[in-house]
């Protein structure tokens, strides 16, 4: 796979009463981590509360990078804002485990000007997202790998059970067992499961698991 060239959005920080420009600035094509302030009594115990601003498609849904974002931070949920100023986006409240990770985001974001960037990743060199994954596999998959000819990976020890659903197993060090360690290729390519063929390059979960796996901040050494 050649380096892939994706536009992504930039992340900034906004205190509450900013919600205006915040707003403005997911519709831009940014996202947008709104901050509110702690009271005065719960100022030294209790983070702030940070709400995720985040841009909708034509149809009202939430777009799949911001959507990944929200994954990315092992949450789901998300609401319509229908009423003020950010009418029409997307918000998800910031659990409180997570809010350190995503005013990280608005820091190493904060070299770029503009809403959106474009970055070049070049996922052979990475393998990142093939380590510590949670890939669920459906019916589907199952059979894409009998039909591939590789009925065996159907089976342990390649699939694992856990919490009522089928997993691909992760041995030696958290990496997928077929992840080639020496040149990042997936050896079964072709029939790979459909969770792993819609990962999206660049996401934050793309680049999380690029800085925790190789210890490339903000996507380097491809980032452009």
């Amino acid at each position: 796979m050649p380096k892939i060239a994706t536009d992504r959005p930039v992340w900034r920080r906004f205190e509450a009463r900013f919600v205006d420009r915040a707003a403005a600035w997911v519709r831009a094509g940014g996202s947008a981590a709104l901050v509110h302030p702690k009271s005065a009594r719960a100022r030294a115990t209790t983070a702030a509360r940070v709400d995720m601003i985040l841009a909708t498609d034509d149809a009202g849904g939430i777009t799949e990078s911001g959507y990944w974002s929200i994954l990315s931070l092992e949450q789901r949920r998300w609401t319509r804002i229908t009423s003020g100023k950010g009418k029409g986006l997307a918000t998800a409240r910031v659990q409180s485990h997570a809010i350190e990770a995503v005013l990280d985001w608005c820091e190493r974001d904060s070299i770029y000007e503009g809403p959106v960037r474009r970055m070049r990743l070049d996922c052979l060199e990475c393998g990142a997202c093939c380590h510590d994954s949670n890939v669920i596999l459906y019916d589907e998959d199952l059979e894409r790998f009998r039909e591939g000819g590789r009925p065996d990976l159907t089976k342990k020890p390649f699939v694992e059970r856990r919490n009522g659903k089928l997993r691909l197993r992760f041995v030696g060090g958290g990496a997928c067992q077929h992840l080639d360690s020496r040149d990042l290729k997936c050896g079964i390519y072709a029939i790979r499961p459909f969770n792993c063929s819609v990962f999206p390059v660049a996401s934050e979960a793309c680049l999380a698991a690029r800085e925790s796996t190789r210890g490339w901040r903000d996507g380097a050494p491809s980032m452009s």
